[in-house]
């Protein structure tokens, strides 16, 4: 493993950060998938419903 400057590490970061950013935007996107979206968001709502229940 080569070892990157802060600068170098900072920037890698930031890339992947929007990389996975526009890669869910456009994912979001597409019909099919806004479907997908909402149920995963009913069901996280729900898990931690239930965690602070506990």
């Amino acid at each position: 493993m080569i070892q990157l400057s802060p600068e170098a590490q900072e920037a890698r970061r930031q890339y992947r950060r929007n990389y996975q950013r526009e890669y869910q935007r456009k994912w979001r996107q597409k019909p099919e998938n806004k479907e997908k979206q909402k149920e995963y968001e009913r069901r996280y709502w729900e898990r931690k419903a239930r965690q602070s229940k506990e």
